[in-house]
């Protein structure tokens, strides 16, 4: 059997779930599980009204959720699917709106936003269940949430993958079994306590690649809006190629250092399980993607063993300087703690003898993470900042890699710089407005100029 996962954008428009439909039927013969997102954007909508809610403007938030189910009753008359479809989102959207009418009745805020933002993977799965039912595929909605338990951390919450193990087979099995095709939902998943909660932004992967490796899947696909893995955005870089294969610890850092075809947690699952990923374009069934190997070397693209350059906006860099770092055990130690206790996550650091720089994305509480890490010295903020990441297997013993790195990246002010902690990248921290042109000097440089 395989997990086969629909982004957005594949299930966006009736045209895209018709293209979905199609691709299912080619695949009934594997036995597929089907994990979708929400239609394109609203996710983003819904958090919104989560939002309006909770600044203390219910009947807004009301006719926004209402403009939410209409774009769904608008996709059902699309389909041409039965009307009876709507009485699950009808009920959802009026338990809804209780909730937003009165945000006091959810334990929490981000509970709240949790139980939100869920309707968009529940709702856009029962679309993609009628429709193939319509189109003479037998399918059964499930709901995830009895399959996906996490803490009970909202928002950013995390699965307890054994537990899936022991979940999974007995939900979804039978149906496998008896030829049916099970569609449920991405993103979401449920506390011991039964409250709903998300795995973060872009988790529908993640929870691809948990139900993958709990059913022992024979691979796990990964259905977006271009061709695979690529060299660069190609937003960015036009000449851009897809990598044929990637293996999974490129992957993992691609997703990291701000590639977004896949979650950075997708790989952890599929590693042990030793499962493979495939990134598909559903806009181009016939293309092959790009297959993300585990404990497998890749197919070399050049000289160099350079795969692809990824950039990461929105960083945040702070800078803590302190004397009395000078041989002191246990510093580093209490600036991590002070990090973990703002949930702060620290993607690049570079430390001397007496400063330590380091790298966060979005923290909700910066003014006091900074407050607390003044105890320990000095502390400096630069905001719009990026990082710009050369990854590729074996970097670290290629000769001569830095000086083209630099050589390359000569009109622009590089202001950190990490390799020593990984094998397969090299990263760099810029400034936000120079990343885009970053990434194009850096493409050039390691794959426009070797196949010239």
């Amino acid at each position: 059997m395989i997990v086969a996962k629909f982004g957005g954008t594949s299930v966006g428009t009736a045209d895209a779930i018709r293209r979905l439909v199609e691709i299912v039927r080619g695949r009934l013969y594997r036995r597929p599980v089907v994990v979708v997102s929400a239609l394109a954007g609203i996710t983003n909508r819904l958090l919104e009204v989560a939002e309006i809610a909770l600044g203390g403007r219910p009947p807004e938030a009301a006719r926004r959720l209402a403009e939410i189910v209409d774009r769904h009753r608008a996709a059902v008359a699309d389909l041409g699917l039965p009307n009876d479809v709507l009485g699950p989102i009808a009920a959802d959207s009026e338990v809804a709106a209780g909730w937003l009418a009165d945000p006091g009745r959810v334990p929490s805020p981000d509970a709240l936003r949790d139980a939100i933002a869920a309707l968009g993977e529940l709702w856009s799965s029962r679309l993609v269940a009628a429709a193939l039912e319509n189109a003479g595929i037998r399918s059964r909605w499930v709901d995830v949430r009895s399959v996906i338990v996490t803490d009970d951390r909202h928002t950013r919450a995390t699965p307890d993958q054994a537990e899936i193990g022991r979940r999974a087979g007995p939900v979804f099995q039978p149906f496998l079994d008896a030829g049916v095709v099970p569609v449920t939902q991405g993103f979401l998943g449920a506390s011991r306590a039964g409250l709903t909660t998300t795995l973060g932004r872009g988790g529908s992967d993640f929870t691809a690649s948990l139900l993958g490796a709990a059913l022992e899947a024979e691979r796990v696909e990964i259905w977006t809006d271009v061709d695979g893995i690529m060299t660069a955005d190609p937003r960015i870089v036009p000449a851009a190629r897809v990598l044929p294969t990637a293996s999974h610890w490129e992957a993992a850092e691609l997703a990291t250092f701000g590639a977004r075809v896949l979650h950075p947690a997708t790989q952890a699952p599929l590693i042990e399980a030793k499962i493979p990923c495939v990134v598909l374009n559903s806009f181009a069934p016939d293309r092959s993607g790009t297959t993300v190997l585990v404990g497998v070397a890749p197919e070399p693209i050049g000289r160099s063993p350079v795969r692809s350059i990824s950039w990461k906006p929105g960083i945040t860099v702070i800078n803590v300087r302190a004397l009395r770092m000078l041989g002191a055990v246990g510093f580093l130690r209490a600036l991590f703690d002070i990090c973990a206790e703002h949930d702060a996550s620290v993607d690049v650091i570079s430390t001397s003898e007496v400063n330590v720089s380091l790298t966060l994305d979005a923290v909700a509480d910066l003014p006091g993470l900074m407050t607390d890490l003044q105890r320990l010295g000095e502390v400096t903020l630069f905001e719009r900042r990026a990082i710009v990441a050369v990854v590729g297997v074996g970097l670290r013993g290629t000769r001569g890699l830095a000086a083209r790195v630099f050589r390359a990246l000569a009109p622009i002010n590089v202001e950190m710089i990490s390799q020593g902690a990984s094998e397969i990248n090299v990263t760099m921290v810029v400034l936000e407005s120079d990343g885009p042109e970053a990434v194009r000097l850096l493409h050039h440089e390691f794959f426009e100029t070797e196949a010239a």
